[in-house]
């Protein structure tokens, strides 16, 4: 599955990042650009797939 970003808005303008399809430290270099844009951030929630190794690429050792 190919990592992908859902980005929810509630009403008080209170935006949510929910990373899915990646593991490792891959969610925070996918976020890191949005949340920079963003401003301030309040809380990180990490999910288990976040302690989890990312995938190795083939022909990497």
């Amino acid at each position: 599955m190919k990592p992908q970003v859902t980005i929810t808005v509630s009403e008080t303008g209170e935006v949510t990042l929910d990373v899915q399809g990646a593991r490792g430290k891959v969610c925070q270099d996918l976020t890191r650009q949005l949340e920079k844009a963003l401003g301030t951030v309040g809380d990180h929630q990490k999910k288990p797939e976040f302690y989890q190794s990312a995938p190795r690429q083939q022909g990497q050792q």
